[in-house]
C-alpha cells in the first residue's frame, strides 16, 4: 500500500488550527470556526475508529500513549 498522507503534516494542520482558535486576537466568529473544524475531524475519527479492525498488540500501544499522557500532566 502507497500511502498518500503524511501524519507530520497533519498534526502540523491541526497545531495550527488550534493556535489560530487560541490566538487572543482573533473574533469568537473566527476561532468558534476552528473549533467546529476540530470537532468534525474528531466525529470523522471516532466513526471511523469504532469500525476499524482490532490489533493484538493495540491494547498495549494504547496503554503506552495513557501513561503518556498521564506523566505529562503529571510533569506540569
Amino acid at each position: 500500500m502507497i500511502k498518500h498522507w503524511n501524519v507530520e503534516n497533519i498534526v502540523n494542520q491541526l497545531h495550527s488550527c488550534s493556535h489560530a482558535m487560541n490566538d487572543s486576537r482573533m473574533d469568537g466568529f473566527v476561532t468558534w470556526g476552528c473549533k467546529q473544524d476540530l470537532y468534525t475531524i474528531k466525529f470523522i475519527l471516532d466513526d471511523i475508529l469504532e469500525n476499524a479492525p482490532t490489533y493484538s498488540v493495540e491494547k498495549e500501544w494504547l496503554e503506552e500513549r495513557a501513561k503518556e499522557k498521564t506523566w505529562k500532566i503529571i510533569s506540569k
